[in-house]
């Protein structure tokens, strides 16, 4: 086999003659970068193959780096591009898929917890450490067997056009991709993209964070070896970064198309036009399982340089970078007065838009703060504070005024110092438009910025600011009416309006007064409060008038109890201290009343006494409560009618109409009594209850009457007949209870669900077999109840059963005699009749059948109970005589007429059947089992019959109902 050396060479002597530029292969042959072009087209570079180790010397010497592309302004977004300039050195001369050689870092990267200290540069897109990668098709993250931070790895030729650059400080290495083009050799599209790594301390990317990529204009993905066409489709670019073990890695998408399409770093192929001016800052200096999110934006810089009154609309991105994690971005910007958040969007991507307008008065640094955290196990946060430098011009010198609030109008634009041009805008402190003229009393205090034409980076602004000193305000005069028995009043607070706190007050006679007023020493009169006035703004006064009126007594409370039949009352008289006699009287529920109570015709309750006043006096109010004992009650007379089985008896509840508790019972004897009936032990008759009445009505008494009646209970009973008997059973129940007891009503329970209600009696049929207890409940007419239970009073029997086995099962010729068992334990008379005669009328019976011949024999039973019910049955008994014939001769011709010989036999066991045939020398031509088959005279029944002659024959039969067997034997003739 040829080696892989000479397959190249032979490839090149067939490609055509090397160039000048021609290199080194890995192996030992040369290639052209027009050859290497076209065995990648084709995809013909072998197995292993590299590419060349070198590239030619470029023409240009790539001493001075391309001018820094420009981008932004308006002062309001800041550039993570830093420009390749002097400093910076050509990491490659012109190629495709070539790697610079290993450049020393002065500092440890740190890539997912492996330290390097040399880094590769690679044309495609990426930096490794372990070795040069010249693979020009991406593979998404993560990938075995690449060590490597990818800005934007995919298939870039700088043959065409652009260059790398890189530069390495003491804690960083920069590499930029300046417009590069893509295989082969395309420049129709370029893209401009910059790393930059650290130790994690460098305050370019940021303290913390160590990985940087920074994008400018993006045009193209896929190189035409990558299957691209045009610069997209084939295999998408990857960016991220990766260590090869399959477990750390970032990634923040990949891209196949054009325009800015995203949905996340492991959603469907992206479009370039995303990353343009994107800035993506992380940390693979990562510890955790849950790196946090990412941050991306246009802003994220040392520092933002914007403009007093210029809106900035802030848009960043938080990608997270675990598949399926779901990230939520805030904001917030304390220093700035309209800082707002314009849109917020949760998801693998977070989509967060702040929006202010920094004000006059916000010049100076500021921090605007982003902040997302994922639902990674455990969350993580990531926080990244944009510094934000507002400028304004300062060409004008401030001025600033203070006025009162009833001042006229000022012109602001006179108040300004330097020298201002005419014709500007002013804003008020809300950072609202203003005319620029000043109003007192309705414009705000504050800064008002003026702002005309620009200079420098920013319009000319000056500021104005104007204090208004506020009026002082004494309220507006007030009216003070007062009682004399009233507490003291603070003047201050009968003042209308909105008086400020700290002013004089002066008494009717103009001297001094602390403000408040006593109603029972003071005088009545005008007292003047004022506030003394703060320049430029004068003094301010208010009057309070004074009226004083006389109190009114009304007396105090009291309580009194009245008997019914007591005499009118002075109700005044009744009152506690001294009550005013210009008042009037109003009784419970309202109205009005005299000052006489009458107890037996008027109310009890509370009596109010009213004695008016001139306001601001209040009228005084007393209130006599009357309580009237009542006269006592003993309620209305009742009956009580008891039966003599009833419980006791509380005879109050008899009485009638609310009746007094608590009285005594005298019975009708004259002795006392308890007040409960007990009808086993009381009397009939008339019981009298006596009842006193309470406190002042004590020396009154009532009497009611409650008669008592006492009836008998009634003694039920009844008979039955019959008692017993077999089912279905007819009954007759005769209620013999006492007319006396009679009138109210009966009930009779049957005991099976039957009831009734007949008091005369009733007749009822009985169709299930038991024992049944009878209820008979009478109500006499009084209403007095009382049953019996006649416990078995009905015995209800099954009806006889004419049921008989015997034994044996059958008769025999041996064993003729039979015995027949009644089975029926209920019968009592039996009758048997065996044959068609009568044998027996015992329960047992035994008879001997004939034994001579096989029979059928009728056997019938009729049982009777103890009650006369009877039934009967007939059964056949069968009696077995073994019987024989044997034939002594048989033709076999097939004429249908003794054809087959075979014994005839009754009264035997088919099991034990067997039947033999010899011929004269003792040979068996013929056995059988089957006593249904017969020898058809050939040998086992089979072909032709045997000669004729005389056969001998043996038969083996075990007779029915005996347990030997026994043998026949003789000879038959088989006639031919």
């Amino acid at each position: 086999m040829k080696s892989l050396a000479t397959r190249i060479l032979t490839l090149l002597a067939l490609m055509g003659p090397v160039s000048a530029h021609a290199q080194t292969l890995l192996n030992g042959g040369v290639l052209t970068p027009q050859q290497y072009a076209t065995m990648k087209t084709a995809g013909t570079l072998p197995a292993g193959f590299n590419g060349p180790v070198a590239w030619p010397t470029w023409t240009d010497d790539g001493s001075t780096p391309p001018p820094p592309q420009l981008r932004g302004g308006g002062g309001n977004t800041c550039d993570c591009w830093i420009a390749p300039d002097g400093s910076y050195t050509l990491a490659m001369q012109p190629n495709d898929d070539g790697s610079s050689s290993l450049i020393p870092l002065p500092f440890s990267f740190n890539l997912y917890g492996q330290l390097y200290s040399d880094v590769y540069i690679n044309n495609n897109g990426n930096v490794s450490f372990d070795a040069q990668y010249t693979a020009f098709s991406s593979d998404p993250f993560p990938t075995a067997g690449f060590v490597m931070v990818a800005p934007f790895w995919a298939d870039v030729d700088t043959w065409g056009t652009g260059q790398v650059w890189y530069k390495v400080t003491p804690t960083a290495l920069y590499v930029n991709w300046v417009g590069v083009g893509y295989f082969n050799a395309n420049t129709d599209l370029v893209n401009t993209f910059q790393l930059i790594i650290t130790d994690g301390n460098d305050p370019v990317i940021g303290i913390g964070k160590n990985v940087s990529f920074c994008y400018q204009d993006m045009q193209w993905t896929t190189g035409d070896a990558s299957d691209g066409f045009n610069g997209f489709g084939g295999t998408p670019a990857t960016v991220g970064a990766n260590l090869g073990n399959g477990v750390d890695y970032i990634q923040f998408g990949q891209f196949d198309q054009a325009g800015a399409a995203y949905d996340g770093p492991f959603g469907a192929n992206d479009g370039v036009n995303w990353l343009d001016d994107q800035n993506l800052v992380f940390n693979t200096s990562v510890f955790t399982n849950n790196i946090p999110p990412i941050g991306s934006g246009e802003f994220l810089c040392d520092t933002l340089e914007i403009c007093a009154g210029t809106p900035v609309s802030m848009d960043f991105q938080f990608l997270s970078p675990e598949f399926d994690q779901i990230t939520t971005a805030t904001a917030y910007a304390p220093d700035f007065s309209n800082f707002t958040i314009a849109s917020n969007t949760s998801g693998q991507t977070a989509q967060i838009t702040g929006q202010f307008t920094p004000l006059p008065t916000e010049t100076g640094y500021h921090v605007v703060t982003f902040e997302a955290t994922d639902n990674g196990i455990p969350p993580q946060t990531a926080v990244y504070n944009i510094v934000v430098n507002v400028q304004v011009s300062a060409v004008m010198e401030p001025g600033d005024t203070t006025v009162c609030e009833n001042s006229d109008p000022i012109d602001l634009y006179e108040l300004l110092g330097g020298d201002p041009l005419p014709g500007g805008d002013w804003t008020d402190p809300n950072g609202l438009a203003h005319t620029g003229i000043f109003l007192p009393g309705e414009d705000p205090d504050g800064e008002y910025a003026y702002a005309v034409g620009s200079g420098g980076g920013c319009p000319n602004t000056g500021i104005v600011t104007v204090t208004t000193t506020a009026l002082v305000d004494a309220g507006s005069d007030g009216d003070l009416n007062l009682c004399n028995d009233a507490a003291s009043a603070n003047l201050f607070n009968e003042l209308t309006g909105q008086p400020q706190a700290g002013g004089n007050w002066t008494s009717p006679g103009g001297g001094a007064f602390d403000g408040s007023f006593d109603p029972s020493l003071d005088q009545e009169g005008d007292y003047t409060y004022t506030v003394q006035g703060n320049s430029p703004c004068p003094s301010a006064s208010a009057v309070v008038s004074v009226v004083v009126e006389s109190a009114v007594d009304a007396g105090e409370d009291a309580t009194i109890t009245l008997c019914t039949n007591a005499a009118p009352l002075n109700m005044l008289n009744a009152l506690d201290g001294n009550p005013d006699n210009t008042g009037t009287w109003a009784p419970p529920g309202g109205g009005a009343s005299d000052n006489n109570f009458n107890a037996a015709t008027e109310p009890a309750g509370v009596y109010t006494y009213t004695v008016p006043a001139i306001a601001p006096c209040v009228q005084q109010i007393s209130t006599l409560t009357i309580a009237v004992d009542p006269l006592p009650y003993a309620g209305e007379n009742g009956e009580l009618a008891l039966c003599a089985n009833a419980g006791n008896t509380n005879l109050f509840a008899q009485l009638g109409n609310d009746p007094d508790m608590g009285g005594a019972w005298i019975a009708p004897d004259g002795s006392t009594h308890s007040g409960t009936v007990e009808p086993s032990t009381s009397e009939p008759g008339l019981y009298a209850y006596v009842v006193n009445g309470p406190n002042t009505c004590s020396q009154l008494t009532d009497t009611a009457f409650v008669e008592v009646e006492l009836h008998p209970v009634p003694i039920p009973s009844f008979t039955v007949a019959p008692d017993s008997g077999c089912m279905p059973l007819t009954v007759t129940f005769t209620n013999t209870t006492a007319a006396q007891f009679l009138g109210g009503g009966c009930a009779w329970d049957l005991g099976d669900g039957g009831l009734s209600e007949d008091c005369d009696g009733l007749v009822h049929i009985y169709t299930e077999a038991g024992w049944y207890n009878v209820r008979l409940t009478i109500t006499s007419v009084h209403g007095c109840v009382n049953d019996t239970v006649l416990q078995g009073a009905v015995l209800v029997e099954e009806a006889p059963t004419a049921f008989f086995t015997w034994t044996p099962e059958f008769g025999t010729e041996l064993n003729p005699t039979m015995t027949f068992s009644a089975q029926d334990p209920n019968a009592t008379v039996f009758d048997w009749a065996i044959a068609d005669r009568a044998t027996s009328d015992q329960r047992q019976v035994s008879h001997t059948f004939p034994n001579l011949e096989t029979g059928e024999y009728e056997v019938c039973l009729r049982v009777e109970d103890r009650y006369g019910c009877a039934d009967s049955v007939c059964n056949t008994i069968d009696v077995l005589v073994p019987t024989l014939f044997i034939p002594n001769a048989f033709s076999p011709d097939g004429n249908g007429v003794n054809d087959l010989f075979h014994p005839v036999v009754s009264g035997m066991v088919p099991e034990d059947h067997e039947f033999m045939v010899f011929d004269r020398w003792g040979q068996v031509v013929y056995r059988t089992v089957d006593p249904l088959e017969g020898w058809n005279g050939g040998f086992n029944n089979g072909g032709a019959p045997l000669p004729s002659g005389v056969y001998n024959w043996r038969l083996i039969e075990r007779p029915v109902g005996t347990s030997d067997k026994r043998d026949w034997f003789g000879t038959v003739t088989l006639l031919k």
